[in-house]
């Protein structure tokens, strides 16, 4: 029975009278869900509670279905939210999202057509991903229902290899080791968290990286966990980030499409909205909730700025002995998964927030080295002392000049001037200026000219013509004086 001819007939009209009157209190209460259609059987929807349901199983007096189980009217009353605006409905039962046709070909015509006109049938205002759970459940469809792994409250000794084996992915250098685990901690402590930061470890095969990561981390995550590579990264469908927390990605970027991705990955990263194309779906977007942990067996995998504060950087060459992975594998098989994750929801985390920068490592500082252009890598080398030239204001000839001769040393790739004039105006100012060059005895002349950093505050105030004038004429007889000593 599951309409109100069927409580009539069962319980009697005074029945339906207090089940009418307290839809109608309900509907006047705006702190009461919104009333489902009575029925005697199903109650309410066990699913949108987090609970796992069992199939329908036929009446009393109906023949079962050989075949698979069916899908009644009552199952749809109390189970399926068409989402408003939409030809999609979301099925409470088994956690779908399912298109209005597909829906019909499933329960057929009739009964299709007896819930699309029952004025019971339940509706959503939008599907969205929240794990904060801050969203009303009566007008919007959660697709976050929790963790299902339990942690588990023994001691710390219960993962004590697993934290050494982090540590010694870390350098056993504690800085990256503390600020490494706290960046896994948070996000299970505070679900739906968008860590400002991704971690990235890369060097040789074997050191334990995808151990750590796919075959621990991961699994905390369940079902909010994937694992992508160069496929899911270049497709046009993003399917793969509907109702992820956490991402793994192994090789994602090959080297010759470093530079291409880099802005794909920045909004994967640290972007707000993620546009979900899936298969014969309708574009849809979620709040990005996704944390990404990058691995590689490549020295360079990825480019980063020069001041990057969007990784965290790891290089691993160290490769341990079977026997060490025996035990470590040992330890996850009984249940040190489980123990780690109760170690990083207890783990404190002071003032670490989701923002709080990655620290700047070795691994991460000759990353940035190798992604720089050749013009800014050159400018880096110039302003730490590395190419025996006086750091200061230059003239722009010169500095063009120096270049080309450092390429021809490095082998680097030679740019044209313009190109290489935009790439030195990020880390350097233009000026234009009237000072005493190339000679301290000839006239004033006016001069294109890179300001450093570290003078900028100086231009145009007294005695900047003078101080622009001798630094530029230091640098232009040391480009000289080297031009005579190699011959180049």
């Amino acid at each position: 029975m599951a309409d109100w001819n069927d409580l009539h007939v069962a319980e009697g009209l005074d029945a339906v009278r207090q089940q009418l009157f307290a839809a109608v209190e309900a509907a006047n209460d705006s702190r009461q869900p919104l009333p489902i259609a009575p029925s005697l059987e199903c109650g309410t929807s066990e699913k949108d509670q987090g609970q796992e349901i069992a199939p329908t199983h036929p009446q009393e007096g109906q023949e079962e279905n050989p075949y698979g189980v069916r899908i009644r009217k009552d199952d749809m009353l109390n189970h399926f939210r068409l989402i408003y605006g939409t030809d999609l409905v979301w099925d409470g039962m088994r956690g779908k999202l399912i298109r209005v046709p597909h829906v019909r070909e499933a329960v057929g015509r009739e009964t299709f057509k007896e819930w699309q006109d029952h004025p019971w049938r339940m509706i959503a205002e939008e599907v969205v991903f929240d794990p904060t759970e801050e969203v009303d459940p009566r007008l919007s469809v959660n697709l976050y229902d929790g963790f299902k792994m339990e942690p588990d409250p023994r001691s710390d000794e219960g993962c004590k290899l697993i934290r050494a084996h982090i540590y010694r992915l870390c350098g056993k250098r504690d800085a990256e080791f503390w600020w490494l685990l706290k960046w896994m901690a948070l996000p299970l402590q505070q679900p739906g968290t968008k860590m400002a930061s991704a971690v990235l470890v890369h060097g040789a095969e074997g050191t334990g990286k995808s151990l750590l990561f796919e075959g621990i981390l991961k699994r905390i995550y369940g079902e909010y966990g994937v694992t992508i590579g160069q496929a899911q990264l270049e497709s046009q469908f993003t399917g793969w980030q509907s109702r992820r927390l956490f991402a793994l990605a192994e090789e994602v970027v090959s080297r010759a499409e470093k530079a291409h991705y880099k802005g794909v990955l920045k909004h994967v990263v640290t972007g707000d909205e993620l546009q979900i194309n899936e298969k014969n779906m309708p574009l849809r977007s979620e709040r990005n909730h996704v944390n990404f942990v990058f691995l590689s067996n490549s020295t360079v995998p990825l480019e980063l700025d020069l001041g990057d504060r969007r990784y965290f950087v790891l290089h691993v060459e160290d490769v341990p002995p079977p026997e060490y992975f025996e035990a470590l594998s040992e330890e996850i098989a009984n249940g040190g998964v489980e123990s780690f994750y109760h170690y990083l929801l207890n783990l404190p985390l002071a003032d670490f927030k989701a923002h709080t920068k990655p620290p700047l490592s070795d691994a991460k500082q000759r990353l940035i080295d190798s992604s720089l252009s050749p013009a800014r890598f050159f400018i880096h080398e110039w302003r730490n002392g590395d190419l025996d030239l006086p750091y200061g204001v230059v003239a722009v000839p010169d500095l063009w000049k120096a270049f080309l001769r450092w390429c021809e040393n490095t082998n680097e790739f030679k740019t044209k001037q313009r190109w290489f004039c935009d790439e030195v105006a990020r880390d350097m100012l233009r000026d234009r200026r009237d000072i005493r060059y190339p000679a301290s005895s000839g006239p004033f002349k006016t001069t294109r000219l890179f300001v450093p950093p570290e003078y900028v505050d100086k231009v145009g105030k007294p005695g900047w013509p003078d101080l622009a004038s001798e630094q530029a004429r230091a640098f232009r007889f040391k480009v000289e004086v080297k031009h005579e000593d190699t011959g180049l």
